[in-house]
């Protein structure tokens, strides 16, 4: 049987997305989002100790992790933070 129905996927703020995946559907981080959002962004994560969403990919990552060292918006200490839990959370592919 083919699917021919179109998915659509709805990127949260924080960046977190369900995403059609093998014969179902994940919930994992597409991209780094608004880092500030209080319902899936990354400092509230970190901030509440919830349990992290994996990363989609490497790729998407690491990413990430390039964009958190070049932002000019960030303290110190909330960078180093924000590096620690990225480097410390699961892809998806390792989930």
């Amino acid at each position: 049987m083919t699917d021919s129905a179109v998915h659509v996927t709805i990127v949260n703020a924080g960046g977190v997305a369900t995403v059609k995946f093998a014969d179902g559907y994940e919930t994992m981080r597409v991209a780094l989002g608004y880092l500030e959002s209080s319902a899936d962004g990354l400092i509230a994560e970190i901030d509440e100790g919830r349990e992290p969403v994996p990363w989609q990919s490497a790729q998407v990552r690491d990413e990430a992790m390039e964009a958190v060292e070049r932002r000019q918006d960030l303290d110190g200490k909330t960078r180093a933070r924000l590096l620690e839990w990225i480097a410390a959370t699961p892809y998806f592919e390792d989930a």
